[in-house]
């Protein structure tokens, strides 16, 4: 089975800016970042792409803590990811997952927690289709308050 999916676009190269219209009826503005000469506000291609990434993982690794019957939700998920100029042009050096749980009671627990975010982050399609070119880490922390 094959899906689908679909975005239009306007761009104004003068402003330097544009937008992005997806399939869901969301629009988003989009410019160049300020790293590369932009000015106005509004997201860039980088961001997409991580947020792209990261909503893929959080939903994967929802449905598995779901289906373990773990009521696990991170206590909160970020990604970074390093852009660099090359002769080539930008490059993406490296993308970072960051997923934070809040402290298991049991090292038992932590150790299920642990394979889950795993998990979802090898059955990520975005991180599968990003691996083979840009280096993919996994960061995973417990930090303190109430267990997960």
């Amino acid at each position: 089975m094959t899906s689908t999916f679909h975005a239009t676009g306007t761009w104004s190269a003068e402003g330097r800016q544009g937008t992005a219209a997806l399939d869901g009826g969301q629009s988003v503005a989009i410019s160049v970042p300020a790293q590369f000469g932009g000015s106005v506000p509004g997201t860039n291609p980088e961001q997409l792409l991580l947020a792209s990434a990261l909503s893929c993982y959080m939903m994967g690794l929802g449905r598995l803590c779901a289906s373990a019957g773990l009521p696990a939700e991170p206590a909160s998920v970020a990604i970074e990811g390093e852009v660099s100029r090359t002769p080539q042009g930008l490059h993406f050096d490296r993308i970072r997952l960051r997923p934070r749980f809040r402290a298991p009671a049991t090292d038992a627990q932590r150790q299920q927690l642990r394979g889950l975010a795993e998990q979802a982050e090898a059955a990520c399609f975005i991180a599968r289709t990003l691996r083979p070119v840009i280096p993919y880490e996994l960061d995973i922390e417990f930090v303190a308050g109430q267990p997960a």
